[in-house]
């Protein structure tokens, strides 16, 4: 992910996924997410008042041969609250809807994560994140089911190699239906300004 500060109170966002799927069937990979957004300022919070910031992801969609990608634009729109706990720990919760371009109605999305941070190299999360969609999903559940929820959660490390340069590490996985899906993964974010 790249980010770039446009101003103090909003950045431009570039994110690019790269991912591998091991199955039964064999192997594969691609570009798993291509996007362009920005994150907006809206409150810097005050007291027990969480910081608020509106986050807007335009989703480019993949060619035919793209495992990942939707096949459509998609737009996410968020809000995003951040609570500062202690010196050491911050919970974030954000709520949103996210039009994949694949699916006739849009997601709302949830999701809380709490952060640990013992120094100021070093970060530890864990999080939930979820989606809820009116019309049942086929590939929320187990193989021959649907379901209405996507439940993940994830776990993860981050390290700040520089001011501007940070590696991360995470672990995702689905409740639904632990065998269906489990991911490890590996990013780096440059903030460019």
């Amino acid at each position: 992910m790249f980010r770039l500060g446009m101003t103090p109170q909003a950045e431009l966002r570039l994110q690019i996924d790269e991912c591998l799927t091991h199955t039964s069937e064999g192997n594969y990979g691609g570009i798993a997410n291509a996007a362009i957004g920005t994150k907006i300022k809206v409150y810097e919070g005050g007291k027990s008042l969480p910081k608020v910031a509106f986050m807007g992801t335009l989703l480019i969609p993949g060619g035919s041969h793209a495992r990942y990608l939707p096949g459509h634009v998609g737009f996410q729109a968020h809000l995003l609250f951040e609570n500062e706990l202690s010196s050491k720990f911050t919970l974030t919760y954000e709520v949103g809807n996210d039009w994949s371009g694949d699916t006739n109605n849009p997601d709302l999305f949830f999701g809380i994560n709490l952060t640990y941070q013992p120094s100021d190299k070093w970060s530890f999360f864990v999080e939930s994140y979820n989606r809820y969609n009116s019309q049942r999903q086929d590939d929320w559940a187990k193989a021959g089911r649907s379901s209405h929820f996507n439940c993940m959660s994830e776990l993860g490390l981050a390290y700040m190699l520089t001011p501007r340069l940070q590696l991360n590490a995470y672990s995702d996985i689905c409740f639904n239906e632990f065998s269906r899906y489990n991911n490890i993964g590996f990013g780096i974010a440059w903030l460019l300004n």
